[in-house]
């Protein structure tokens, strides 16, 4: 069996050398990519993912050209389907919380995406491995500024509004709320009786560009507004 870019014979050490060596170049791309945007999984991650698939994918072919007179129905993808189920773990080591949004979803895509190219250039399939780090890479930098262009990032806060329980309803700091054009989720309503006064608890979605003066100005404008907080 020879590699189909060298024709060199697979198991030599040139060519074993080569598929490590291109593996490890794209999670060093994709990897440098994911650092400048100060992700925990980084350049060494994405190396070291790419070069474990790369070097698994070549053991699953190695195996069976050494025992196949033992064992016939041996499965080369058997141990590739491993990397790409277990990659899973590690992926999800990359998503943590955040205050209330979520964050690392994309590095996670990245994590589990790398190892399948990992496995491409570990293959021989060099085509694939170098389109599959160049579409990669094309997703993470340029759709990031489509995305931004076409859809506004809108992060869960929780808004807490105080105020005395005697001067008026809860409707009537909801509805001035919603003058803002607050994208409101759930409300939640909270009253003190010995205190006299009611906590409104909204659980909103606010954008990058709303403005949090211009919203606490709105409350404020009612009158009786003992506190304001957001989450």
């Amino acid at each position: 069996m020879v590699d189909s870019l060298t024709g060199i014979e697979l198991s030599s050490p040139i060519v074993i050398v080569m598929r490590l060596t291109l593996a490890m170049l794209a999670g060093f791309l994709i990897g440098f990519e994911r650092e400048k945007h100060h992700q925990a999984a980084g350049v060494r991650t994405h190396m070291a993912l790419a070069l474990g698939a790369s070097l698994v994918m070549l053991l699953s072919i190695f195996i069976p050209t050494i025992f196949y007179p033992d064992a016939p129905e041996s499965d080369p993808g058997r141990l590739a389907a491993q990397v790409i189920s277990g990659i899973g773990f590690l992926g999800a080591g990359a998503i943590f919380r955040f205050g209330f949004d979520v964050r690392g979803l994309t590095t996670a895509a990245s994590i589990w995406t790398t190892s399948g190219i990992g496995l491409a250039f570990g293959a021989g399939f060099y085509w694939l491995g170098v389109i599959g780090t160049a579409f990669l890479i094309i997703v993470l930098q340029v759709f990031e500024f489509v995305e931004n262009f076409m859809v506004a990032k809108r992060y869960i806060r929780f808004l807490h509004v105080t105020f005395r329980s005697d001067q008026y309803e809860a409707n009537k700091v909801i509805n001035r709320i919603k003058q803002t054009k607050l994208e409101i989720r759930q409300v939640s309503i909270k009253e003190n009786v010995e205190e006299k006064t009611t906590e409104l608890i909204v659980n909103c979605r606010i954008s990058d560009d709303f403005s949090i003066r211009e919203l606490f100005d709105n409350i404020k404008s009612l009158g009786h507004i003992i506190s304001i907080r957001i989450d």
